[in-house]
């Protein structure tokens, strides 16, 4: 299997500033996966999912918290021009890339899916690595997303979730089945709406973090 080649920029007419210290994206998926062949999901479209659903989080997770999702249970040793510090620079290039898009131009962006040897999309590695993401802020993602009429959002991730179907507990398997077949197309629009619906939360618990901050400022004046 291989990354999806349209990702190479999906941005009209312009490219994100690269660093040189960094893989490009297929590169890191061949370190990651190695030989572990078409099951091992730490590989680049897993991290792009894992990213996705951090930039459109209702809660802000910092990288100490997701970092060693990716690289084993530890956070990775980051010597300037070590492989993991390429590594490390990849991921928050996808990171910031991920982020300026749906921030600046939402109708953009596009997953990094697997494709097989047929040419076909295989999403699931996408769909773990973005469950991952909820899972760090799960209570968040429960009381905004998933006990609300905005559940219905998450429909093209979950159909590519093999525990995540369950959750479509009122769709008949026949008709999840058919609907999983062109999915994949629906994702990106889902991220769009899912952060246009998480972002105003997230904008709120930023301003209650940086409260502190300015009173502790206002009294040393």
């Amino acid at each position: 299997m291989e990354l999806e080649q349209s990702i190479r920029s999906p941005c009209k007419g312009r490219r994100m500033s690269p660093v040189a210290a960094a893989f490009s994206y297929d590169e890191l998926d061949a370190l990651l996966r190695g030989a572990g062949g078409p099951d091992g999901v730490i590989g680049m479209s897993a991290i792009d999912g894992l990213i996705a659903a951090l930039v459109a989080a209702p809660s802000f997770a910092p990288p100490q918290e997701w970092l060693p999702l990716i690289f084993g249970g530890k956070m990775p040793v980051a010597e300037e021009g070590s492989v993991e510090a390429r590594a490390v620079q990849t991921i928050f290039n996808r990171y910031n890339e991920v982020s300026t898009i749906l921030s600046e131009h939402p109708g953009d962006y596009r997953p990094i899916f697997m494709v097989d040897h047929d040419g076909s999309l295989f999403v699931r590695h996408w769909a773990v690595g973005f469950m991952l993401g909820i899972g760090l802020r799960r209570d968040h993602w429960t009381k905004i997303i998933f006990l609300t009429r905005h559940r219905a959002l998450m429909e093209p991730i979950l159909l590519h979730y093999d525990v995540g179907r369950d959750f479509l507990f009122d769709m008949p398997e026949t008709e999840k089945a058919r609907k999983r077949a062109n999915a994949a197309a629906g994702i990106p629009a889902a991220v769009t709406a899912i952060r246009s619906v998480c972002n105003p939360h997230r904008a709120a618990e930023a301003r209650e973090t940086a409260k502190p901050a300015t009173r502790r400022r206002n009294r040393t004046k």
